[in-house]
């Protein structure tokens, strides 16, 4: 086994590996100049000439091009810190995880930027749809931990903005003169490492408002290309009174793709269940084990049923859905041919065996062939006696799914009230709605497919896909991020006891799962509403384990055990797992052999 890197890759690196295999003359060996090792470096003016820039070029020989994108204070140091390597590691929390040994969900604690450096290797076009909901830079909101943001290291200290870390952790107040540049600083370099995490026919979704929505826009086609937007959602969130100008009732979902070529040649359609369809399937499967195979009876009741439903309720819009047959419920659909002009050959009842009366427009069914093998296959309804027109049957199941609308009408206001039921406390002014995300995760994934949050918040999404699995029997995976931002003081989260943001998303998992749980599930869904917890900390190895060549003779002795004194076996494990670019959600079995604990991981299946 090769010895372990104990730290995340160095994306400049892999960057510059895959440029020369498409480009090998454009890459070479240079010096660093911080450590004088020889590493992949860029060579300018080969790259010039392979990209078709003429030498004598004034404006790219005098290094000043102008091309189009978005540029601000800030942009090359996200650059970097996106790229550059990381020492720490994913430490496992079992006492704040639920159902450890047996879920396949994850909770990682600490900052996302972090945290998606340390899951580069694992999870590598692996992940099949993003959401967050960022901080929307409306002023306070904006907290969020970075080492390179601000070049005013000194002043930031004298005003206590700055910890002895040297990561911020600070609002980003109105007056700042860089407001827009802080922002778009801290989404460049976790958009970039995302990026890297989604499958090629991935999609990520960004909550914002409308403070940054251009930004983020520009922001997006320079990391994402802008071929490949699908579409900018606007959600509509209900009424506001409090502008005495113009009442901004809308958030935006923007979504890319990874890469929407790919998803059109894959055949890649997103379609969303209509809203009441599982609702009257429910009454369906009651009716069918009260009356068994009496369709008459069961059209009777499904027809009772409709009548009994609220006016608003979304299943009563598809009462016409009042037959049943063999195949399940139908409507009986005009069988007449649009605009008239249609054939007029007889078709028999199968009863009487008489001509049945013909559409005044002529049949919609051309071919007297084709509408004899519709008929023989059960699909075509007909009256009580030949004197009623046939009709064509429309069956629930191949009309029950749509495509999204770009514009979702949902109160906020009911989302709230739900999660304040749901915790005991009003445990955040502002949650995502879990419908809305759930309509998300419905279209865009399926299976086992990984869906990502690394602005977990209070835990909507992981809440969505749970409802989803349940739905529809898959057995979707989510990944949550969330840093231990401390709850504000006197805050009602405060006083029930909670410290931090990441304490109450993790509760909020918990409790959802149950909820989901004590409802209607499908039977196809493996009721996995667990979560692996991990923490993000310093290295598992001291710092002699990295500079072992520059290690002399006098201190060699140091290096026999270079594991930190506080981490345990797991915490070795894990390290391991993250290099090894194995899943942290795999069943691990132990053994003790010869006094040792041996580990296996996967459970004796694909690697391990």
């Amino acid at each position: 086994m090769d010895r372990p890197k104990m730290q995340s890759p160095d994306l400049h690196q892999v960057n510059l590996e895959q440029l020369r295999e498409v480009f090998p003359g454009v890459v070479t060996e240079v010096a660093d100049q911080a450590t004088g090792k020889i590493r992949l470096g860029w060579d300018s003016d080969k790259a010039r000439l392979q990209f078709g820039a003429e030498i004598g070029n004034t404006e790219v020989a005098e290094g000043k091009p102008e091309p189009y994108g978005l540029g601000w204070p800030g942009r090359r140091k996200a650059h970097g810190s996106a790229f550059a390597p990381l020492r720490k590691s994913l430490r496992p929390v079992q006492s704040e995880s639920s159902h450890f040994d047996s879920t396949r969900n994850l909770f990682f604690e600490g900052d996302n930027l972090e945290v998606l450096k340390l899951l580069q290797d694992t999870y590598q076009s692996k992940v099949k749809m993003i959401y967050i909901d960022p901080p929307y830079n409306s002023g306070s909101d904006l907290i969020y931990r970075d080492n390179f943001v601000s070049d005013q290291l000194t002043q930031e200290f004298v005003a206590g903005e700055r910890e002895t870390d040297n990561a911020r952790l600070v609002a980003n107040p109105e007056r700042n003169g860089r407001f827009h540049s802080n922002w778009l600083t801290m989404m460049d370099s976790r958009l970039r490492l995302a990026r890297n995490l989604l499958t090629p026919d991935g999609a990520i979704f960004v909550s914002c408002d409308e403070m940054e929505q251009p930004r983020l826009r520009l922001i997006m086609d320079e990391i994402f290309g802008g071929s490949n937007l699908i579409a900018d959602i606007v959600w509509e969130t209900g009424q506001k009174n409090n502008s005495k100008l113009v009442s901004v009732s809308h958030e935006y979902i923007v979504c890319y793709a990874r890469n929407l070529n790919f998803m059109r040649e894959k055949g890649v359609k997103w379609r969303q269940q209509k809203k009441g369809i599982q609702e009257i399937y429910a009454e369906y499967r009651r009716l069918r084990g009260e009356h068994s195979d009496d369709h008459v009876a069961m059209a009777k009741g499904l027809k009772k049923w409709y009548k009994s439903l609220p006016v608003n309720d979304p299943a009563k819009s598809h009462k016409h859905y009042s037959h049943i047959d063999e195949r399940g419920v139908y409507f009986p659909g005009d069988i007449s041919a649009p605009g008239g002009g249609g054939p007029k050959f007889e078709v028999f009842h199968p009863v009487s065996k008489r001509p049945v009366k013909k559409p005044s427009n002529g049949w919609r069914i051309g071919d007297p062939a084709r509408m004899k093998k519709l008929i023989d296959d059960g699909r075509i309804h007909f009256g009580m006696t030949e004197e009623t027109v046939p009709c064509i049957k429309r069956y629930l199941s191949e009309t029950e799914w749509q495509v999204q609308n770009s514009v979702i009408y949902t109160d906020a206001r009911a989302a709230l009230q739900r999660l304040r039921e749901l915790m005991g406390i009003t445990a955040f002014d502002y949650p995502k709605d879990e419908y809305v995300i759930q309509k998300l995760v419905e279209i865009a994934t399926e299976g086992d497919d990984i869906v990502l949050d690394f602005f977990a918040g209070s835990g909507t999404t992981a809440h969505a896909v749970m409802r989803q699995n349940a739905v529809d029997g898959g057995n979707r995976r989510f990944v949550m991020i969330q840093l231990a931002e401390a709850v504000k003081q006197n805050a009602p989260a405060a006083n029930a006891g909670y410290r931090t943001i990441a304490e109450i998303s993790r509760e909020r998992i918990k409790r959802a799962g149950k909820h989901v749980l004590s409802g209607d599930v499908h039977p196809n869904w493996r009721l996995d509403v667990g979560f692996r917890m991990f923490r993000v900390d310093t290295s598992n190895m001291l710092d002699s384990y990295y500079e072992i060549d520059q290690i002399d003779s006098q201190h060699l002795f140091d290096t026999v055990d270079n594991i930190r004194s506080d981490r345990s076996a797991d915490d070795l494990l894990f390290q391991v797992i993250g290099d090894s670019g194995l899943d942290f959600s795999l069943p691990i079995s132990r053994q003790h052999i010869d006094g040792k604990t041996v580990f296996q991981v996967g459970g004796g299946g694909g690697k391990s």
